[in-house]
């Protein structure tokens, strides 16, 4: 693991990578001018504070894998200029009942609501470096000492999981079927989808032997494995973007500009997957970055969600949850095929209901949008600052304390759903990756008791 830690502990900015985050940030900036052309007015000066304050990790982190730049890779970057999107082109709320004369005011509600997150996000993570991080034992938990066995055998469960549902579905044409309905098609069977990232932990064990070329061509497979499911941003982020993060950490200090090209190639093919999805072609129908920008926003839809979930508590359209969706991961594993009329238990889904009734689908509302419709504005502010302190607390005793592999792994698979932990679908994948390693721990002890014993057992021959 040397190669990461030098890289986190620099204090300085070569003046290319200062002139590459300030010609980051210019863009923005020049996006919004092109976007707000001479129709200026207060949410117009509120989007300009959020992007500063959520492109401010840029300037302050050397680390482009920092937690904080992996919240804005992962999901804010979209959802934010989503919001921005739709605030510019649209006049009324497509979720829930609100009166469209109100759009503009609980738009502002809703990023002020953001940028209070942030702000205390950032607030705890502060407050966490004050405080001491204590390391854990080298000896504990995360210690693996047979890891090309293990990484063979998570990628041959993996596989085997996958080949199941490959069967279930009727083979290839029921799993090109399932793209187009893939929330019926994969009822009850969502525990597959997590066997199936066991390829993807399996690949990062073995590229942390030096099997670069393997372990990317079992993240390559990986990916087109849980694309099938129906997913893009799942397929990406379980799969190629861990893959990036630990080789980044492990072998390569990874730039922005590097990554540019592979995330247009992936817009471009989020956009074919979703067009798929909705006509059954892969058609591509853009003429400019600022569509293909727009087109895979709307995946998102951050601003029709936010705005038509605040609202709708604040004008007491709907009520709050003062923390039951909490419970809803005690449901979690009852598959639906066996729970008839099982109710939403997804976060998505509960907000989708809520605002759309029964005849409903998934509206994922963000951290901030989920802690508002728990506790309201307090919410909002002590919840973002846990989740600041927590991921303070995370990335130093993982990554900056320079741990182990496998802890790295651990960190890669969960850092994602750690911003949003009080998302029941976050929660699952947090707790199935536990799971996945205390299994790889108590494997790893089997595996050494076997190799002990055939030790053992040669030294007795040759004593013999």
């Amino acid at each position: 693991m040397s190669n990461y830690y030098s890289n986190l502990t620099k204090s300085s900015f070569t003046y290319k990578e200062i002139f590459t985050t300030f010609l980051v940030y210019a863009l923005l900036i020049s996006f919004m001018l092109y976007v707000y052309y001479e129709q200026y007015n207060y949410n117009f000066i509120m989007f300009i504070l959020l992007i500063t304050i959520a492109v401010f990790p840029l300037f302050l982190f050397r680390d482009l894998f920092h937690p904080f730049n992996i919240f804005l890779i992962s999901t804010q970057f979209f959802y934010i200029f989503n919001m921005i999107d739709i605030h510019y082109n649209k006049s009324s709320f497509r979720y829930g009942t609100l009166d469209p004369a109100l759009h503009e005011t609980y738009f502002s509600w809703s990023i002020l609501i953001v940028i209070i997150w942030y702000i205390f996000m950032y607030a705890g993570y502060a407050f966490a470096t004050r405080t001491k991080t204590e390391l854990i034992k080298k000896e504990k938990f995360f210690k693996v000492d047979n890891t090309k066995a293990i990484g063979v055998i998570l990628i041959f469960i993996g596989l085997l999981s996958y080949a199941l549902i490959f069967f279930l579905q009727g083979g290839l044409q029921g799993v090109i079927s399932g793209l187009n309905n893939r929330v019926e098609a994969y009822a009850g069977m969502g525990y597959f989808k997590l066997l199936t990232t066991l390829i993807t932990v399996g690949s990062l064990f073995l590229l942390s032997t030096g099997k670069k070329k393997l372990s990317f061509f079992f993240i390559l497979i990986t990916f087109i494995f849980l694309v099938s499911y129906g997913g893009r941003s799942t397929a990406f982020f379980s799969s190629v973007f861990p893959y990036l993060v630990f080789y980044h950490y492990k072998y390569k200090n990874l730039r922005f500009v590097t990554l540019l090209p592979l995330a247009f190639v992936m817009m471009i093919f989020a956009i074919a997957l979703g067009n798929y999805r909705l006509y059954n072609e892969f058609q591509l129908d853009f003429s400019n970055v600022y569509e293909i920008l727009s087109k895979v926003g709307m995946s998102i839809q951050g601003g029709e969600i936010l705005p038509s979930l605040v609202g709708s508590l604040m004008e007491g359209k709907i009520d709050y949850q003062y923390g039951a969706i909490l419970m809803n991961i005690l449901y979690a594993p009852i598959p639906s095929s066996i729970w008839q009329n099982k109710p939403p238990i997804d976060e998505s889904g509960v907000v989708g209901r809520a605002l759309m009734g029964s005849e409903y689908w998934g509206l994922p509302p963000g951290p901030y949008g989920l802690a508002f419709y728990n506790f309201g504005f307090i919410g909002v502010i002590l919840i973002a600052f846990v989740t600041g302190y927590l991921i303070n607390k995370f990335y130093y005793k993982m990554v900056v304390n320079k741990f182990s592999d496998s802890a790295l792994i651990f960190y890669i698979m969960i850092i994602v759903s750690a911003f949003n932990f009080l998302a029941t679908s976050d929660q699952i994948e947090i707790l199935w990756y536990f799971i996945t390693f205390i299994a790889i721990y108590f494997i790893n002890k089997f595996l050494n008791i076997i190799k002990n014993k055939g030790m053992q057992n040669e030294n007795n021959s040759k004593i013999y």
